[in-house]
C-alpha cells in the first residue's frame, strides 16, 4: 500500500489569512485591556465597597452587629486609607476610625458604603440598623 503525501493534502493557511488572523486576534485583545481598565474606576476616588465588606466581617457575629467589636481598631485595620466606621440604631451612634473631614484636598476624593445590618443592643435585643463606610485618601 502506498500512500500518497503530496503538499496539496495537507491543510495549509494563506499567508494573507494567518496574517488577518492574527490582526484580529490582537485587537481583540488590545480591546479587552483597554475595556479591563476602565473597569477600576477612577484612581484618584477610592472605593468604599470593599472596606465595608471587611468591616462588616469584622463586627458581625452570626450576621448580627455587635457595637463593641468597632473598638479597639480590628474594624479600620487592614487599609492604606483614611476610615470613618459609623453604626447607627434607634437613635444611637457608634464610630470607629478618623474623624470625616468637611472637605477633602484637590485630587483625593471620598466615597461612602452603607449597609442594613441587625445590630444587637442587648442579649436576645436585635435591632435594624446601618453600618457606613467613609474612605478617603
Amino acid at each position: 500500500m502506498s500512500r500518497s503525501s503530496s503538499s496539496r493534502d495537507r491543510a495549509f493557511a494563506e499567508p494573507t489569512v494567518a496574517l488577518a488572523a492574527v490582526l484580529a486576534l490582537s485587537l481583540g485583545v488590545a480591546a479587552y485591556a483597554i475595556v479591563l481598565d476602565g473597569v477600576g474606576g477612577s484612581r484618584s476616588t477610592p472605593s468604599a465597597r470593599p472596606a465595608l465588606e471587611r468591616v462588616h466581617e469584622a463586627v458581625t457575629v452570626g450576621g448580627v452587629a455587635d457595637p463593641g467589636r468597632l473598638g479597639g481598631g480590628a474594624a479600620t485595620a487592614g487599609t492604606n486609607r483614611r476610615m470613618n466606621v459609623t453604626l447607627a440604631v434607634a437613635g444611637r451612634r457608634w464610630s470607629a476610625g478618623d474623624a470625616t473631614p468637611e472637605s477633602v484636598a484637590d485630587g483625593d476624593g471620598r466615597a461612602t458604603a452603607t449597609r442594613r445590618v441587625g445590630v444587637a443592643l442587648a442579649p436576645g435585643r436585635i435591632r435594624p440598623g446601618r453600618l457606613r463606610v467613609t474612605v478617603w485618601r
